[in-house]
């Protein structure tokens, strides 16, 4: 069964119509918790659609994730980009010679 809650925020189930203020940095989004549950169609507003930087632990919309899964915020991502850059952040193994 698909339930539409329109304009709703499907995590909080705040208005996200236009003039609530949250219209312009909303995003359509569903949500299933379970196979046998309902489908919920509506809208994420910006405070659900927040993500938590694991380097600096500052939540942010704007985000990259690295090869290895780590979700950072974009100065972390920067950051790093930079530290790559100048061979700060590459680990080398040293292999033995027999």
């Amino acid at each position: 069964m698909t339930i539409d809650i329109g304009n709703e925020c499907i995590e909080c189930r705040r208005d996200t119509s236009f003039g609530s203020g949250l219209f312009v940095n909303r995003i359509p989004a569903d949500r299933q918790d379970g196979v046998d549950d309902e489908l919920i169609i509506g809208y994420l507003c910006p405070e659900c659609q927040l993500e938590t930087c694991e380097e600096c632990g500052e939540e942010t919309l704007e985000y990259e994730m690295t090869e290895g899964g780590t979700l950072l915020c974009d100065d972390c991502y920067i950051e790093l980009e930079e530290e790559v850059k100048l061979g700060k952040n590459i680990t080398v193994e040293k292999e033995e010679v027999s």
